[in-house]
């Protein structure tokens, strides 16, 4: 994080807010979404991909 905060939803884990300075890892395979704060964020961010398979998938949809 190099500036202001993000709030992220990792499956099996607890909301965790992250602000500058912080850092965190999501496993691979594991649905997850993140929101900024109310003053955005900046974050960097490393991905590692198989060769050949997408960045990203859609997770389906929850059932209300």
């Amino acid at each position: 994080m190099l500036e202001g905060e993000i709030t992220v939803a990792i499956a099996g884990q607890p909301e965790r807010t992250f602000k500058a300075g912080d850092s965190f890892t999501v496993p691979a395979e594991t649905p997850h979404a993140a929101r900024s704060g109310a003053n955005g964020a900046k974050v960097i961010a490393t991905y590692i991909v198989e060769k050949g398979k997408p960045l990203a998938s859609p997770a389906p949809l929850a059932e209300k």
